[in-house]
């Protein structure tokens, strides 16, 4: 150590702990201090100024304030070395990583001094970037277990975290049981909203005047009058109903319940008249209603039923009218005024059908060809698979190659090292990325030939059918960009089925059909009318 001159080096104590999961087991701030001026007095090291202490997570970059003074400090010639209780109490990511790097092989910082061994110029680059990468793959892994464990808790109906209000954690057992000072408290709460005669203002200041409810006391906060903003989300938190909202999904709960579901919906009720969970009147369930826009101003069509009654009967009809909302405020739609008859669009839905439909027989034939081109796509897709494995495995090679030459000496040069290892991995990339797309073109090609010839084949029954499900669905695959104007339905038609439209037309207009299975099979209108424009199609996505 004499040998380097340490004793003449200016030293900052830099000392980092934050309260994320990863740093709960780190020594306190005061601890990290009084070990590294323990080691400083004990190697005659030069400290200069007070210690720098952070509070801040060091998982993402720019996020320190007291770590960008460091480096400012060094990079200005204040100081030239640091001591720190462990090299994670620098960094955690990359970009952060990267810098004190920099500055090493620059000679800016000429001294890293932690408890457990130093950090030099001249040292190897790549020990410290392992070393420094291994912290940051610990947060990283540690953030991918934490996630899974969060959502296999709330599978088995645990809520991962803190529990609302009226609620604690059960540290010992792991779940959410009542808490018995609030509970009851919160219950007359939901009690007094449910009458409908208090805001929530009035029951912020019920809660804090009268039943002096306070949020629990944690470590750094707690003890306090329930917020006005912590009341609104109580009172739309369906956890108190006993389900588990979580990541946009109502989960099955186990703790226990302090509402019941309809309680819950009358307050929602209570605090906007609009809301509603209820399922509208079949009567308004209109077939084509949400399907289409506005040919002329791009907002939505919607539906509406008119009921009129005959007098000489006393019969009441119903009609069911589609017309466009006329809600675009920059430009006046002319179309508002246009009805069309829910009749009319199926009839003309039905007639667009027609043209994409095949018959039966037609149906089995292109099945049973498909099956047969099939196995001639797989010999090839084969033989092409393996040819991107070999250039795969050469890539690989070279990589490992240029690798070993770095960790032998044999490649000094940083940048052409550098450029070489991205040419390489960029070449990597490129070829793993052919191969993925063959193989998904592979996969998609007899996936889709059998979409399309089965949307063809059914489509129309289905839309004649009375599973109001099966005939939305036809009507949303038919095609891209559904419009309504001047009382027509237009759309642009979806690419896999415009073969089928000119096949049909070319059957149409012809005076006699093939119809043995071996000459339909084998004829050339067939196989490239119903076979070769479908892999043309895949290969142009």
């Amino acid at each position: 150590m004499n040998d380097r001159k340490l004793e003449t080096l200016r030293y900052r104590i830099y000392a980092r702990k934050s309260t994320d999961t990863e740093d709960k087991q780190v020594q306190s701030l005061d601890d990290q201090v009084t070990v590294m001026r323990r080691l400083a007095k004990a190697e005659n090291l030069k400290i200069i100024g007070d210690p720098i202490f952070e509070a801040k997570s060091a998982k993402k970059p720019n996020n320190r304030p007291a770590f960008e003074e460091l480096i400012e400090e060094i990079e200005s010639g204040k100081i030239d070395g640091i001591m720190c209780w462990k090299i994670d109490r620098l960094s955690r990511n990359p970009t952060d990583s990267g810098r004190i790097q920099q500055l090493l092989q620059d000679g800016k910082l000429q001294h890293i001094r932690t408890n457990e061994k130093s950090y030099f110029p001249e040292d190897n680059a790549i020990v410290f970037s392992v070393e420094a990468g291994m912290s940051n793959q610990y947060v990283r892994e540690l953030a991918v277990n934490t996630r899974r464990g969060m959502e296999l808790k709330a599978e088995r109906g645990h809520k991962p975290g803190i529990p609302p209000i009226g609620y604690l954690n059960d540290r010992i057992n792991k779940v959410v049981i009542p808490d018995p000072d609030r509970f009851h408290l919160v219950r007359i709460l939901w009690d007094k909203m449910l009458t409908g005669t208090y805001s929530i203002a009035q029951l912020q200041h019920f809660a804090d005047s009268e039943l002096q409810l306070t949020t629990v006391v944690r470590t750094k906060v707690g003890g306090n009058p329930i917020a006005y903003s912590s009341l609104c989300a109580m009172f739309k938190n369906e956890f108190y109903t006993g389900v588990l909202p979580f990541k946009g999904q109502i989960l099955p709960g186990k703790h226990d319940a302090m509402i019941t579901k309809e309680e819950f919906e009358k307050v929602q009720q209570i605090i906007d008249p609009t809301h509603t969970t209820r399922p509208k009147d079949k009567t308004y369930n209109f077939q084509l209603r949400n399907l289409f826009k506005c040919g002329e101003c791009g907002f939505a069509i919607t539906a509406e039923e008119k009921r009129k009654t005959i007098k000489s009967t006393g019969e009441v009809r119903k009609y069911i009218y589609y017309h466009c909302t006329g809600k675009n405020k920059v430009i006046k739609c002319t179309q508002t005024k246009l009805h069309v008859s829910e009749d009319v669009l199926l009839e003309q839905i039905k007639e667009k059908l027609c043209k994409f439909t095949i018959d039966p027989d037609f149906y089995k034939l292109a099945i049973e060809a498909l099956a047969q081109e099939e196995d001639i796509v797989v010999a090839k897709d084969q033989s092409l698979a393996e040819s991107h494995n070999k250039a795969i495995t050469k890539a690989e090679d070279a990589i490992t190659r240029l690798r070993r030459m770095r960790y032998n000496g044999e490649a000094d040069d940083d940048a052409w090292y550098l450029s070489e290892m991205k040419l390489l991995e960029d070449k990597l990339e490129e070829i793993q990325g052919q191969r993925n797309d063959a193989e998904y073109k592979a996969r998609d090609w007899r996936a889709m030939a059998d979409e399309v010839f089965t949307f063809a084949r059914y489509a129309k029954e289905d839309f004649d059918s009375d599973d109001l499900e099966k005939k939305r669905a036809v009507v949303f695959r038919l095609g891209e960009v559904l419009t309504i104007k001047d009382r027509t339905i237009q759309f642009t038609p979806n690419k896999y089925f415009i073969p089928l439209e000119q096949m049909n037309e070319r059957q149409n207009n012809s005076l006699e059909m093939v119809r043995t299975n071996d000459l339909q099979i084998k004829s050339p209108a067939f196989q490239h009318g119903s076979l070769s424009w479908l892999r043309r199609l895949g290969s142009n996505q």
